[in-house]
């Protein structure tokens, strides 16, 4: 059997990605294949490397189901079907419950009008551009220049280019996000 080593790490740690102390540092396209529920948001913990590695060990301890103190290959494979059937099992359930919203005569089908009953409609009123108009028409002269045009967008470039060498490198744009969703949330 074929135990997986140091080198491997990427893949363990993707197995233990389910709590939120980690969930931010965990890979992005790192499959999950161990996912415990997750407690709400506003009581989880702060991050931290005590939290994390306690998340860790215990995920691996749901992986190594022989107790034998390393993961086989058969162990994660295992664990990896129970993620993939677990998502599946999610994914049904709220297609499901969609379903049974849009099938307002409650015959089990979907005819035409219930479909289309969930389709997006036309906004009550014409779009204007008085918005857009009020927002980069910064001399206020019913028009939008070039440079009006451009502001706002090279605004945020250069908010983000901390280091203002024209270039916004990865650790940049992280910060940059980071910093809007924050903004968001406000």
């Amino acid at each position: 059997m074929s135990v997986f080593k140091s080198s491997s790490i990427a893949a363990l740690i993707a197995l233990g990605t389910s709590a939120a102390a980690f969930a931010t540092a965990a890979p992005a396209q790192a499959p999950r294949a161990v996912a415990p529920a997750r407690a709400p948001a506003a009581a989880q913990a702060p991050a931290n490397r005590a939290a994390v590695l306690k998340n860790l060990d215990a995920n691996f301890k749901l992986v190594d189901t022989n107790g034998d103190g390393v993961l086989t290959q058969p162990e994660i494979v295992a664990a990896e079907s129970k993620g993939v059937q677990q998502r599946l099992a999610n994914v049904r359930s709220k297609m499901e419950s969609e379903f049974t919203k849009l099938d307002t005569n409650r015959d089990g089908q979907l005819n035409k009008a219930e479909f289309m009953a969930a389709a997006p409609t036309a906004p009550s009123s014409a779009p204007t551009g008085a918005g857009i108009l009020a927002q980069l028409d910064k001399n206020k002269d019913g028009k939008i220049s070039t440079d009006e045009y451009r502001a706002p967008v090279l605004a945020r470039f250069d908010r983000a280019d901390t280091n203002k060498d024209g270039t916004i490198s990865a650790t940049e744009r992280q910060a940059a996000n980071q910093t809007a969703q924050a903004n968001r949330k406000k």
